[in-house]
Formats: C-alpha cells, structure tokens, sequence
C-alpha cells in the first residue's frame, strides 16, 4: 500500500514538471499573479456586468473569480490540466460559479474573437507573437491587460506603477 502511494505521488509530480515545462515552452511557467496585483488588474480593466473576460494562461483561476464577481463572463485558457481541474473544483464552491468558464486549452490555437478583455502575464520574448496574435484576433477597443510585461509599440492606455500592470487598447 505504501509503495502504491508513493508511486501516485511520483506519477502525481512528474506531471506536474511535465506540464510546467509544456507551459514555459508554450508561453509561461504557472507564477500566479499576487493577490493585490489581480486586483489591480481587474479594476484597471474597468469590468462590467456582461463582458467577455479571457485569461489566457489562467492558471489557479484567481483573475476569473474576480472577474465574475464583477458580473463577466469569466473564460480561463489553461494548459495545465492539475490548475484546471483546481479551478474547477473552486468553481463549485463559488457563488459566480455560472459566469466562470475554464478550459485546458492551449491559448496559441484559440479564437480570442468574443473577448473584450484579455488578461496575460507572459514571458517577455513572446509578447511580440501575441501582440500579432490579439492584432488578429481581437475587436477594435477590445482591452489587453498585461501583468509586468509590455507590448513596446501598443501606448499605454493606463498603468499601475506600483505592481506593473498595464493596459492596452488593440
């Protein structure tokens, strides 16, 4: 019994290095951003009630809670099946459980058209592939907010000094 245990666990852990390595190829490790910085984020966002919300790369699905408290709907892109299956086991003991969508998705190969916000934190030498990516995608006006990362040519619409969010108007 002790040893099928510890092989769970081993099994349990190199899935979990597993997707970490998929998910820094694929843009970036799970960093969940800092309780004030989600806050920052969702209130530079200036969310309301039936707005489309993607967080691409949602991680523990921190942003989509908040997101939904606002009354958004809530889409969370993940790649790590373990954060997706934690999001939506938090899903179920959330009041806003009806506006919180979380998918295991990879964001790359995912049509962003129905966003109007889109919330990223990702590594710095693949903003220039995302920015191409939102420019295609995404509606006019649509608002990208970006945790500690810039896109160097987008102005910035507004920003947070103090825990570096930025937001973008595509």
């Amino acid at each position: 019994m002790v040893t099928a245990i510890f092989l769970l666990l081993h099994i349990l852990f190199a899935l979990l290095v597993f997707f970490l390595v998929i998910a820094f190829v694929a843009g970036a490790p799970f960093v969940p951003s800092t309780n004030p910085t989600a806050r920052v984020m969702i209130y530079l966002a200036r969310i309301k009630p039936g707005m489309n919300v993607y967080d691409l790369g949602s991680g523990d699905g921190k942003l989509l809670f908040l997101a939904a408290e606002k009354g958004a709907t809530a889409i969370g892109l993940e790649i790590n099946p373990l954060l997706v299956l934690w999001t939506l086991f938090k899903k179920t003991l959330s009041p806003h459980r009806n506006h919180i969508i979380v998918l295991w998705r990879n964001f790359w190969t995912t049509d962003l058209s129905c966003a109007d916000v889109v919330f990223i934190y990702l590594l710095p030498w693949r903003m220039e592939q995302l920015k191409n990516k939102l420019q295609k995608e995404l509606k006019p006006g649509s608002l990208v907010v970006s945790n500690s990362f810039i896109f160097p040519d987008w102005n910035i619409l507004r920003q947070d000094q103090k825990t570096h969010v930025c937001v973008f108007r595509v």
